[in-house]
């Protein structure tokens, strides 16, 4: 009988490959060898030749799938979860990376915590040039079960996906990715998880989430698909919601944050005169918290339209 392997790594992949060999360069250095671990690529059709990439540093250790055509990113990831062999599934984008002990530590918390089904570490922002820019506030002090972690990630996003990793039958039992969703799927994901079954988490940044402007999260900004989608995933999240009081406080959480997003959006539209102020604006002016924000964003709309300065 076929052996399978304890943990998955799977690594969607999109037009990185300069950014792709610092995350496979911090896979390999923890490579637990092939009984116990898969290492795989999954390309979503790229033009950067990443497959080059993976036949330099890999040497044969590292799998390479290349997708037919451009599936966009929800269908790669889906793509990359089927094509998992392991216990452990541990979904790791192109662009982001790992630091050393991600892998014996999740290991180890899945053997002292039998009952988790998931497991997340704390995490590092970094830019294009590794350098951290922010780390995330930790959850708990100290490694176990997060108490009551679904009220928590309803209302916002905690949970970085480098970060994670996730048993395969939890995928099986719930699904994958939503594919309605086109920038908050992992956050709807995780939620998801952690309505049905307990977290782990490790209390220390094991994970790097990387930020820059080729990234789907900066280029979804300019036109507002960002908040698109949280409108989108505030509907999903209220119906998770077991009581009328969670519900209002994740319906009161979301338009907090599709105001402050819908705020840096229009800043970067205005700073490239596009057109997307005005539907940055609307946002702004329909999920201003009160009156003097409306009026506020209101007159600048106006003014806007009349100068007629944005285009295209």
């Amino acid at each position: 009988m076929e052996l399978k392997p304890k943990i998955s790594v799977m690594i969607p992949t999109y037009n990185c490959a300069a950014l792709l060999r610092k995350t496979l360069a911090s896979v390999l250095e923890q490579d637990l060898g092939p009984e116990l671990m898969q290492i795989e690529v999954i390309d979503d059709c790229s033009t950067d030749h990443p497959e080059a990439v993976v036949a330099e540093l890999g040497k044969g250790r590292v799998m390479f799938f290349q997708q037919p055509y451009n599936v966009k990113h929800v269908k790669n990831f889906q793509t990359a979860l089927s094509r998992a062999q392991g216990e452990i599934i541990h979904l790791l984008h192109g662009d982001d990376f790992v630091l050393p002990g991600f892998y014996t530590q999740m290991l180890n918390m899945y053997a002292q915590y039998p009952e988790i089904k998931a497991c997340f570490t704390q995490n590092h922002v970094v830019n294009s040039a590794n350098e951290i820019i922010h780390t995330a506030k930790k959850i708990q002090e100290h490694h176990g079960i997060i108490p009551n972690f679904f009220e928590m990630q309803v209302k916002q996003q905690l949970i970085q996906t480098p970060s994670i990793t996730v048993k395969k039958e939890v995928y099986e039992t719930l699904g994958t990715f939503n594919p309605t969703l086109s920038w908050t799927e992992d956050w709807e994901m995780w939620a998801r998880i952690a309505k049905y079954y307990p977290i782990g988490y490790i209390a220390q940044p094991l994970a790097c989430y990387r930020v820059h402007t080729q990234s789907s999260t900066s280029t979804k900004s300019i036109i507002g698909e960002n908040v698109n989608d949280l409108k989108r995933i505030k509907v999903i999240l209220c119906d998770y919601c077991h009581s009328t009081s969670l519900k209002k406080e994740v319906s009161q959480s979301l338009n907090r944050i599709i105001f402050n997003t819908a705020q840096k959006n229009y800043q970067k539209a205005f700073a490239l005169k596009s057109r997307h102020v005005f539907t940055n604006l609307i946002t702004l002016i329909t999920y201003s918290p009160n009156v003097y924000n409306v009026i506020y964003h209101s007159l600048i709309y106006i003014k806007l339209k009349l100068l007629k300065t944005f285009a295209d």
